[in-house]
């Protein structure tokens, strides 16, 4: 073997190892962030909704209980804000016929039987101020019934269309650098008349 060839050699050898030390790191990124994922996931608040409307279906509460996971007991406090998500999201994206509602007014309306109505909600009832809470702690909001302003059919209609629909909810949570987007449906029950 010639000088040339030895070093050949050597130069393969080395440029070997220096893949191989290239691609473990390569692999432990790749487990790095796999195990950040799975962490995140465990971490997950888990919610526990209620909402209780009056007899006469006028307004409901709904009540919002942090239960966990135990993980995020050391995160203290979490913020959470809640939003109301349409039972179609899809709703508004047809042709706008003269007469009917338009097709922003149709998307901005919440499809759904109730929004918000307590204090610190937007105008449209959709979203309420973010708040904090800790595991075990829970919070509560007002809502009232969601009848489109332009509907035909009397808000009498409108209940019977939505007596059985469960409310589509969203929580966001932050906690940490950490982010979690929670969906829900939290089914309603009529307070009996006492």
């Amino acid at each position: 073997m010639t000088t040339t060839d030895t070093i050949a050699v050597l130069a393969l050898a080395v440029a070997a190892v220096a893949a191989l030390g290239s691609n473990a790191n390569g692999t432990a990124q790749t487990l790095s962030r796999i195990e950040q994922q799975r962490l995140h996931a465990d971490l997950t608040p888990v919610f526990r909704c209620t909402i209780v409307a009056n007899e006469a279906r006028s307004t409901a509460m709904l009540r919002v209980h942090l239960e966990g996971p135990p993980g995020l007991l050391s995160h203290g406090s979490i913020e959470i804000a809640t939003s109301l998500r349409n039972d179609n999201p899809h709703r508004g994206d047809g042709p706008h016929l003269a007469g009917t509602p338009t097709p922003e007014e149709v998307r901005a309306h919440i499809w759904g039987p109730w929004k918000f109505s307590a204090d610190g909600c937007d105008d449209t009832g959709r979203t309420v101020a973010p708040q904090q809470l800790a595991i075990g702690e829970w919070t509560r909001y007002g809502l009232t019934p969601t009848p489109p302003s332009w509907s035909a059919s009397n808000a009498d209609d409108w209940r019977r269309d939505y007596a059985n629909e469960p409310v589509r909810l969203s929580i966001t949570a932050k906690s940490k650098g950490s982010e979690w987007t929670v969906p829900l449906e939290v089914p309603v029950t009529i307070a009996a008349a006492s």
